[in-house]
């Protein structure tokens, strides 16, 4: 017995040492980081997470909330969601054990959180409410945290600004209470354990883009798991430890394979983008169905209104076919409380910015068809009528444009898409042009542009790439795919597309959050929205409601 005595007692000191010298690397090398990089790729193909990063993160779980931000922390992340090398590059960012970010990455933009002792992104809170002050809470998931963007300029700090500018008169308290990740679940917990006892006077609600998200959980069942038994616990905590971790990500970092993004091009087409969703048939699957939504928003409605406070809702989503909604809408005009709706106000702003480009440059307006208008009642289904012919649509010439924004480009654009006009899959093989041919409608002026013919209602999906290997892809542009549903042609002539640019998406920072700018325009409607509860308190005398 003891060889195996001192075998064992040799493997557990092995060990500990490991574990304890893994813990004091991690603690250096994480005590040096200035910037941490949100990495993004294609298809969120990230690979597996490396153990050092995990002492980085700002969520930790909770039993109440599922999880929760971390108290009293302060991080400043550089985002990745711009052009590289190849999509490798963007993933190694999230592997490198070495804290300074690569030459091509350090003018990338940052912004930085700031946690109090509770966990939110405000000054320290006080229960007891001033009372000469209007208290709004705003209770929400990424949108209201202000995701990619600096503390001034999330949405509640940017509404209490706003509210300053045009009621000066009036001590306007603005609190936020947005975590990434959250669900109307999530919320509604939040809300009845925190929220409502600091007494607010407005509840601004925005939820919904979580709550869709096919995770495999509900999370209403998350908080409902007994305590797991003893050798279970045992088994967690062994997978806990750093040396564990550290195999286990090496080991799943040798099975990772990304795939290319042609597949993922494939797919989009295949899945015609969003498309309908059938909620019913996976709501085992989905963290919060659409009638569980439902019920949490009008829960809240409800809570909040029973303590004396009106109701805002937003709809902070970027989905255009959310079935999502359309419940907010149908709850807004039942309860008779405002909404706003982000997407149009960011999808507004963002054809304006595409137009005043077209006026900028002096390049042909885009075809931006108007809905066709109704001459008469619509048609009864239950009554016959004629056949219709079926005629086919006319082929249409569409001239793809991208500006090359603030990025040189030393041989030219390509684009590569899902047709063989647009390369076939194959990168870097289709150029565009900026020589007055070819659809480009004038030499030199940084506008790189390609003719194909398409038929008209084709989805087409596509990416581009700056000056890359033929057959290779090198020269990444936004991790983000885009794609275009090909519009009639008036009297056959080109149809000129809204003018892109390479490394930006129009009022948005990444494929979810909008941008500085969208979050601006979410607080002026919230803005408009406080006066609008706040004239009918003063009408009702009952809180908005």
């Amino acid at each position: 017995m003891k060889p195996v005595l001192k075998s064992l007692i040799t493997t557990i000191i092995f060990f500990t040492v490991a574990e304890a010298g893994l813990r004091a690397v991690y603690a250096v090398r994480n005590a040096m980081v200035r910037l941490v990089p949100l990495p993004y790729s294609v298809g969120d193909q990230y690979g597996p997470i490396p153990p050092w990063l995990d002492r980085l993160m700002i969520l930790v779980p909770d039993d109440t909330l599922i999880w929760r931000n971390l108290p009293n922390v302060r991080r400043t992340y550089v985002d990745i969601f711009s052009p590289a090398h190849t999509e490798a590059d963007r993933t190694a960012l999230l592997r490198r054990f070495v804290p300074a970010l690569p030459v091509e990455f350090r003018a990338n933009p940052t912004w930085t959180i700031s946690l109090n002792s509770q966990g939110y992104r405000n000054t320290e809170l006080s229960s007891a409410k001033p009372p000469s002050a209007v208290r709004i809470a705003c209770v929400g998931d990424s949108w209201t945290f202000g995701m990619n963007v600096d503390q001034p300029r999330a949405y509640p700090s940017r509404l209490a600004e706003h509210l300053r500018e045009v009621q000066a008169e009036t001590n306007f308290e603005v609190l936020n209470f947005g975590v990434l990740g959250y669900s109307s679940f999530q919320g509604l917990q939040l809300l009845k354990t925190r929220v409502l006892d600091l007494h607010p006077d407005i509840v601004a609600i925005g939820f919904g883009m979580n709550d869709s998200e096919v995770a495999g959980y509900r999370d209403r069942d998350m908080v409902s798991w007994t305590r797991p038994g003893f050798g279970t616990r045992i088994l967690e905590a062994a997978k806990d430890l750093e040396f564990y971790k550290l195999l286990n990500y090496v080991a799943l970092t040798l099975k990772f394979h990304p795939k290319p993004i042609s597949d993922y091009l494939k797919e989009e087409v295949a899945t015609k983008g969003s498309g309908h969703v059938d909620y019913e048939a996976i709501e085992p699957w989905t963290r919060v169905s659409p009638r569980d939504f439902e019920g949490n928003i009008r829960e809240m409605i409800r809570l909040a209104r029973d303590r004396g406070a009106a109701v805002i809702l937003l709809d902070n989503e970027l989905w255009p076919d959310s079935p999502y909604r359309p419940i907010l809408k149908t709850i807004a005009a039942d309860s008779h409380v405002p909404l706003v709706d982000s997407l149009a106000l960011v999808a507004e702003a963002r054809t304006g910015m595409e137009r005043d480009l077209e006026v900028r440059l002096g390049l042909a307006s885009a075809d931006r068809p108007e809905p066709p208008a109704r001459s008469g009642p619509p048609a009864r289904p239950d009554l016959p009528g004629p056949t219709p012919l079926a005629v086919a649509p006319a082929p249409a010439t569409v001239i793809f444009r991208v500006s090359r924004g603030d990025f040189p480009v030393p041989q030219a654009i390509a684009i590569v898409g899902t047709d063989p006009q647009l390369g076939n899959f194959a990168p870097n093989t289709v150029s565009m042009h900026d020589d007055g041919t070819h659809g480009d409608e004038r030499a030199g002026d940084g506008v790189w542009s390609l003719a194909a013919t398409f038929t008209p209602g084709s989805r087409l999906a596509y990416v581009y790439t700056n000056s890359g290997t033929r057959g290779r892809w090198e020269g990444l542009d936004i991790p983000h795919i885009r794609n275009v549903i090909v519009p009639p042609s008036p009297g056959r002539r080109p149809v000129y597309l809204p003018i892109e640019t390479f490394g930006r998406l129009y009022m948005q920072a990444d494929d979810w959050h909008t941008d500085a700018a969208g979050y601006d325009l979410i607080a002026r409607a919230v803005v408009d929205a406080v006066a609008r509860v706040r004239l009918k308190a003063d009408t009702t005398g009952a809180g908005g409601r």
